[in-house]
């Protein structure tokens, strides 16, 4: 069995276990809409698949959802059998073959004619196949419903997978090559010896040392998908994810022209051991600030010191300097629970990361304190997400997550650009695309290509906006 053959089996098995069109959308109805009374323990999930609708559908049809938990025994809107009206957007005499347009953001991309009608790409992931135990089906399953380097590959791989579906039915063929890493050095030095001067483009592998020895002795462009930190720079090097330090310049000028706006705010920073330095920055532009530090055994804020040292009737600025998932889910409910009529309270960090929006931190609670942060990616249940959404879990059977969705997003870009400008290297003039979460300008450095664009976001009330689009409008 080949190794695309074994990898469609256990895309397959994933699938099992954890259970785009690219037309422009006019007009959604329903046949019926019923009502449901929601059960303990129910959550939008779960009831979506009650019924086989989209999460996306249940919150537009129930727009008074103000919060993630449901309350037992209220009545939910039931949107059944949904039918989208299509109409032709293509006016112009071309070639459907040779010309791409999807229903996302405004992007020239999308309607310029494709100079290439092929691609050649190979995969590089952690995929360790080695490691799962055919012979056991619960090790099997516990193994693929853990996030770990296996079940982070697949995602990536079918959010690749929808990408070469959504091209491959407007006439593009994509040759794709996977190879697995294992997560093993031995097995790069292997992978090395192989030629891939071929390829349009080389994605992976995924992990930094793993990534730095494969392209040691690369001359190829070879793509960085989901790190950027560790990565050693050289000029076929594409760092697809922002530089951090970009990012908290951004914030830090974001900063600055808040306190011009607003005198005699009360500051507090708040900061693991490993952002010491963010932090000390910080502390230059607030001299008079309180700086609580968490060490790696006390990942606690005691209340009552935050309590005690916010002002009444000001601006209680508070930045948190972390990425840990539980102090961010602990911290941002603390500050949510202090927060009233004479205490305004407004939450900030330079941190760049999604762990700001993990299940535990709720929209509600960080709608309340204005969280404002960089991101890679912006939540975004549009139209055209929608249909990906759809297509998706056709395709795989379960609905596609953060990886998969920056796969899409990430192999999209990539792909129109080559077709686009023939070789990727062209497009780099382009400018700024966005797609369904993810946004992409390359510019050639002084030691590596990277993206520039990331976002700036602000939750409001129950909403994620971008920081900028929102000021700029």
């Amino acid at each position: 069995m080949g190794v695309k053959n074994i990898f469609s089996f256990f895309v397959l098995l994933f699938s099992l276990f954890l259970c785009g069109q690219t037309i422009e959308e006019n007009e959604i109805q329903y046949d019926s809409i019923v009502s449901h009374e929601v059960q303990k323990k129910e959550t939008l999930f779960s009831i979506s698949k009650i019924y086989g609708i989209s999460v996306v559908d249940l919150l537009k049809a129930n727009p008074d959802i103000k919060t993630d938990k449901l309350k037992r025994k209220s009545i939910l809107n039931i949107p059944l059998k949904k039918v989208v009206k299509i109409t032709a957007i293509n006016d112009r005499n071309e070639e459907l073959d040779s010309v791409l347009v999807i229903s996302e953001k405004d992007n020239s991309l999308f309607s310029k004619k494709f100079k290439r009608k092929n691609l050649n790409v190979a995969l590089l992931a952690p995929l360790k196949l080695n490691s799962i135990l055919l012979d056991s089906v619960e090790l099997t399953k516990k193994t693929l419903s853990e996030l770990n380097l296996t079940t982070i590959s697949i995602s990536f791989l079918n959010g690749l997978k929808s990408t070469i579906k959504e091209l491959e039915e407007r006439g593009v063929k994509i040759d794709l090559s996977i190879y697995d890493t294992e997560n093993n050095i031995n097995k790069i030095k292997e992978l090395k010896a192989q030629d891939f001067s071929s390829y349009d483009l080389v994605i992976g592998p995924f992990i930094n040392r793993n990534f730095n020895e494969f392209a040691q002795d690369f001359d190829n462009l070879i793509v960085s998908p989901l790190v950027n930190n560790g990565i050693k720079l050289k000029n076929n090097v594409i760092q697809t994810i922002g530089p951090d330090t970009l990012k908290r310049k951004s914030i830090y000028k974001m900063i600055d022209d808040r306190i011009n706006e607003i005198e005699d705010q009360c500051a507090i920073i708040i900061s693991d051991l490993n952002n010491i330095s963010s932090a000390n920055k910080l502390l230059e532009k607030f001299p008079n600030a309180e700086h609580i530090k968490i060490d790696n055994e006390n990942l606690f804020v005691d209340p009552k010191i935050t309590d005690s040292l916010m002002g009444i009737n000001k601006q209680n600025w508070v930045f948190l300097e972390t990425s840990k998932s539980n102090v961010i889910s602990s911290v941002t409910s603390m500050l949510s629970s202090q927060k009233n009529n004479e205490r305004d309270i407004k939450l900030y960090s330079t941190v760049s990361g999604e762990n700001y929006e993990n299940p535990n931190s709720s929209l509600d609670k960080l709608g309340k304190i204005s969280f404002i942060y960089p991101s890679n990616s912006k939540p975004n249940y549009n139209n055209s997400f929608q249909i990906f959404y759809d297509s998706y879990i056709d395709m795989f059977g379960n609905e596609p997550d953060r990886i998969s969705v920056r796969a899409r997003d990430l192999t999209m870009d990539l792909f129109l650009r080559i077709l686009v400008y023939r070789r990727l290297e062209n497009s780099f003039n382009h400018g700024e695309t966005e797609y369904l979460q993810n946004k992409f300008n390359y510019v050639i450095g002084p030691n590596s290509i990277l993206n520039k664009s990331f976002f700036i976001l602000e939750h409001v009330d129950l909403k994620v906006l971008d920081y900028n689009s929102k000021n700029e409008d």
